[in-house]
This record gives C-alpha cells, structure tokens and sequence, in this order.
C-alpha cells in the first residue's frame, strides 16, 4: 500500500523519475553542507530545510516560495515553536488543506547528528544573532540577502550539492524529501497508518480517527535515521 502510494508520488509515467533523498542521502548532503559549499549562513540554512523537509515530509511548496513572500501563506519565524525536546512547525497552508485551517508538524529530537530539532534551534539562534532587525513575521528560511528562500534557489542549491556526493542530480527535486522520507519510513516498517499521519495523506479515511501520541512520532521519526537503503 505504502509502496504504490511512494510510486504515486514519484510518478509512474513520468520519463524521468523523481528519486528518492533518503536519510543516506540527506546525510551525505547534510555532510557536504558542513564541510563547506556555499556561505556559512547558506550552508546551515540549506542543510535546516533539507533535514526539516525530510523528517516533516514537506512539499517543496511548503517550505519555499515560488516568487514573492506572503506571511498569510508561507512559513514565516514564528510558525516555528521550540520546546524542550522538540518543535512544532504551523504549516498555514498546505496542498491537502485547501481551506487553510493550518496543520502541526513536531520535529523531536533524536540521538542522530542528523536531527531536525537541533538543525530548527541553531538555525534560528544564527538568524538571530546576525540579523539587527530580526522579526518573528519574517520568512523562516531566508537567502544570504535576507529574501525568502525560493524554489528555483533552493532546487539549484540541491542540484550543486547532489553533484558534489556524486548523484546525478537530474533526477531529484523538490519532492524527493517527501518520496525519501516515506521510503525510508517503510524500510524500517513503520506502520501504515502513522507513515501516513507523518505525510498528511488523506487516503483511507479511518487514519484521521487514529490518535497517535507524541512520543509515537519521536520515536518513527528516531526510527527514520535507522534506515538503511540507499
């Protein structure tokens, strides 16, 4: 079931195939990040969104933006809340929620270098300490200019860092964290239906009645960096 739906997502008729960023993927991409490609700022900012994007199961959409910044649509610094032991993303908008009524994504903290809680905290510690008018209003993920991050910046910025691991970076995109995610949630047999209450797919009804507690998703989302295929 999980498989057709990841074959869905990557297009069964599509000539060129969406591959999947698995968590082998982002980390070799996280690696890269930190070894230094871009600025330091870009570096950690690129490396944030990615790991967000996978452990959210974010539409490029979602975290981008396609021209200008609107802070009644796109995400902006204070839809980030951080806890203790993890954040709370406020998505206002999103593909399956067309009348905007806004969904909630946790990002726990995990054992992993890899981790999109201490990826949200330093990021935004960063954004705080260099930015003289920093404002909760402004756009959550930014470019070294200070504009909202958009998606040709951010596939092009992808691509550059693909080519560096050694990928062919003509077969990912935006939506490859998303594809990723679920492949790797499915490699380590997370159950359907909380593979589907992570990616906030709407198929099959009755998942919108199971209540799935927080420490059920840190740990799926602890169980994602255990994935092995590649």
């Amino acid at each position: 079931m999980i498989m057709r739906a990841v074959k869905r997502i990557q297009g069964e008729h599509n000539s060129k195939p969406r591959l999947p960023i698995t968590f082998q993927v982002l980390g070799r991409i996280c690696n890269s990040l930190r070894a230094g490609v871009f600025s330091t700022f870009t570096d950690c900012m690129l490396e944030t969104a990615c790991t967000v994007a996978f452990f959210g199961f974010l539409r490029c959409g979602e975290f981008t933006v396609s021209k200008h910044f609107d802070s009644t649509v796109n995400l902006s610094v204070t839809d980030v809340e951080i806890l203790d032991s993890y954040a709370i993303l406020h998505l206002k908008t999103s593909k399956t929620d067309p009348f905007r009524k806004g969904v909630s994504i946790q990002l726990h903290k995990s054992d992993h270098t890899i981790c999109p809680f201490s990826a949200v905290q330093k990021y935004i510690a960063i954004r705080k300490g260099r930015e003289a008018s920093f404002c909760f209003s402004d756009p959550l993920f930014v470019k070294e200019n200070g504009n909202a991050l958009d998606r040709d910046f951010f596939i092009r910025s992808l691509r550059h860092v693909l080519d560096i691991c050694g990928y062919n970076s003509s077969l990912y995109n935006g939506h490859s964290f998303r594809i990723g995610a679920s492949t790797s949630a499915g490699s380590v047999n997370i159950q359907d239906h909380l593979i589907k209450t992570l990616g906030r797919w709407t198929s099959d009804s009755y998942c919108r009645y199971i209540r799935i507690s927080n420490d059920t998703i840190r740990k799926a989302q602890k169980s994602l960096t255990l994935s092995k295929n590649t």
